[in-house]
């Protein structure tokens, strides 16, 4: 799955592509691009989820690459995170 988010830092839009990497039934690794770089986030997302527990929050690092200011990073995940929500098929 690939997609694009779009976050804000100092007064800018900042359009970012990410892909889902890897999915298993626990981890989730997705594969954020900029125009200058790269890094891979990993989640526990899916694991919470299918243990039932809906209001526990995910967590979230990175595994390949780094990421030095810490507003950008908790963006990129708010963003990936509502993207997530709002496209994914709900379970009947």
């Amino acid at each position: 799955m690939i997609f694009s988010i779009t976050i804000q830092y100092e007064r800018r839009n900042i359009r970012l592509k990410v892909e889902r990497v890897t999915s298993t039934s626990e981890i989730e690794k997705f594969k954020v691009t900029a125009s200058n770089g790269s890094f891979t986030l990993q989640t526990n997302r899916l694991l919470l989820r299918n243990k039932g527990l809906k209001y526990k929050k995910a967590d979230w690092k990175v595994v390949v690459g780094a990421v030095n200011n810490r507003h950008i990073m908790e963006s990129v995940i708010n963003a990936i995170e509502t993207y997530l929500q709002n496209n994914e098929k709900k379970p009947d």
